[in-house]
Parts: C-alpha cells; structure tokens; sequence
C-alpha cells in the first residue's frame, strides 16, 4: 500500500489541501475498480487540532506531529509523498510556526519520501534545507523573497514546475494538478494517471517536455513581476491581446508596464509577443506536419499575408521554404 500525507496548517490554501486527497482518491477509486491497489491519504498537522485555512474552512487533521517524535502514532508511518499547500502568507512568522515540521520532512525525505511543495508551500522544503543546491520554482510575487531568504537553493522562477531528487515544486495551480498527476503516475502507474487526468477534464495540460522556445536572452533580470507577464504571454501567445489588458491584468499601468518590461528584456511587450510567435512557428514548422496555414492560427495571426510578411523579416525565408531547408 502506499502512503500519501498532506500537510495541513493554519493559514493555507484549503484547495491546495482538498484538491491533491481527492485526485488521490480518485485515482483510488479508478485502481479498485480495476481490481488493483490501495493508496492511504492521511491529512496530518503539527497536531490534530482543527486548522483555520485562508478560505475560512477548517480542516481537522488526522494525526499531529509530537515535539522529538515523527507521529503521535506508536509506530511512525513513512510516507512515499509528502504533499506541503500553498500558504496565504510568508512571513517570519509563519516560518517559524511550522518549525516542527522541518525535521520531521528531512527524515521522511531521508527515508525515500517524495516531497512536493505547492506554490509557496516550497518555502517548507527550502527552510528545511532540503533544497540547497536543487532547482526550485514558487509563485512569482514572491521569488524576490524566496531568493534573499534561500541563496543556496537555485530558484527558477521563470520554470512552471521542477522535479529533481524527489523534490517537486510548483509555482501555479495547473502546474500543481500536473505534478499530482505525475506522482499519481509514479505511485499508482501510468494507465490510473491517464484515466484520473481524463476524469478530471485536464485535456489543456502543458506538456512540459516540450522543445522549450529559445527566449532564455530575455529572462536574465530579476523584475519578478515582468517575468509573470511574460509567462502569461507565452501560455496565451494564441490569443488577441493588447496592452491595455495586459497592464490592467497585472495591475500596472499600461506606460509603467511598457517601461519595466523594455527595460528588463530590451523588447516591448508587443515586439516580445511577435518574437515568442514567431518562435513557435519555427519549431512547429520543423516538429510537425501541420499545414502552414493552421500553423499561422495557431500561433495567433488571423491573416497569412501578415504572418508570412513578418516570418520573412523575422528568418529571412519564407515558411514553406524555412520548413523545406530545416528537412535537407
């Protein structure tokens, strides 16, 4: 049998809590019908008191922590993942109400545990140490923080997820749902992943995979709120969008938004958009068969005149002769 454990403390996300059990008893309810196996998700706390949660709702956990000891348990469980939910606030305060956790995680993790942090539930594996020389990603309002507080971890902010030495983090709610779908696939194997992602209607899942699109150049800065836009940018490259949305998305203004952004990258909001476009077309037009016409709305131009005009200046070739000579 395996054994998941979710983490419940005051002040976290309760969908960060709920939402990771009831995949796990989903893809348990998929295995028993298939006649296969059992998984044992318990919710446990630094004691079994109720946990207020950023949403109001309480949460009683199943089994506490002790000072000194692993569980209040005779015989201490080891799980095969920890799962650690997004807090709703990170401050000195926080960080230290959870100091029991700290080595009681550094155990599990010693034992073979896999420990997963949502969002700025990272912030618990790194103050246990367990992230000093691993990469790690968390939500980008506060990977400022998270760097001067952990300088030996190697935060990657602009990454939506990173999964190194059994240690997960994601840095959204989607990423979230797809590393449980990934610890599903290593605890419960693949074909009860694959029917628990279609239960759950994850059809838009990123591939992260993926030949990455070269716009690394534009990412060596450290304006955490600019690399936000452009991840957004990249995941809705498809779609219309201008300016005045984009800043009011983000709560900047649209002349503070143009100039942070050129500023950190060198290109505006619109020309890192074209660039993001025009890379995908490239990598599409050499990794698939698609015609260059659904290529060109794919990538979000409506015209082909314009998209072929652009792709030109962009490559100095046409599509059709970029794909052709990317063949030979």
């Amino acid at each position: 049998m395996k054994r998941v454990g979710i983490y419940a403390t005051h002040g976290a996300w309760s969908s960060s809590i709920s939402m990771p059990r009831e995949m796990f008893y989903m893809a348990q309810a998929l295995g028993r019908d298939s006649g296969g196996f059992e998984v044992d998700i318990q919710v446990f706390g630094l004691d079994t008191q109720p946990v207020s949660t950023f949403g109001n709702f309480p949460i009683t956990p199943e089994i506490g922590l002790e000072p000194g000891a692993d569980l209040a348990d005779p015989e201490p469980p080891n799980y095969d993942a920890v799962i650690l939910p997004t807090l709703s606030q990170i401050n000195a305060q926080a960080i230290a109400a959870n100091a029991a956790l700290y080595p009681w995680l550094q155990r599990q993790h010693s034992r073979g545990a896999i420990i997963c942090g949502e969002l700025t539930g990272v912030f618990l594996m790194a103050e246990a140490g367990l992230l000093d020389g691993v990469e790690a990603t968390t939500h980008w309002r506060y990977a400022d923080n998270f760097r001067r507080r952990y300088p030996r971890v190697e935060l990657r902010a602009t990454e939506m997820l990173t999964l190194q030495k059994r240690l997960y983090c994601s840095s959204g709610v989607s990423a979230s749902m797809d590393v449980y779908i990934h610890l599903i696939a290593k605890l419960c194997g693949q074909a009860i992943a694959q029917q628990c992602e279609r239960f759950c209607a994850m059809g838009t899942r990123r591939n992260y995979q993926r030949v990455s699109i070269n716009v690394d150049e534009f990412k060596q800065h450290e304006d955490a709120a600019i690399l936000a836009v452009q991840n957004w940018l990249e995941r809705h490259h498809a779609e219309p969008i201008t300016i005045a949305e984009l800043a009011a998305r983000f709560g900047i203004s649209q002349r503070n938004l143009t100039r942070r952004f050129n500023r950190a990258t060198g290109e505006s909001p619109r020309g890192y958009l074209q660039h993001y476009r025009l890379e995908m077309a490239k990598e599409l037009l050499v990794t698939t068969q698609n015609s260059i016409q659904d290529i060109c709305f794919d990538i979000g131009y409506e015209s082909m005149t314009v998209f072929g005009r652009r792709f030109r200046q962009y490559t100095g070739l046409s599509p059709s002769a970029y794909r052709q000579r990317s063949s030979q």
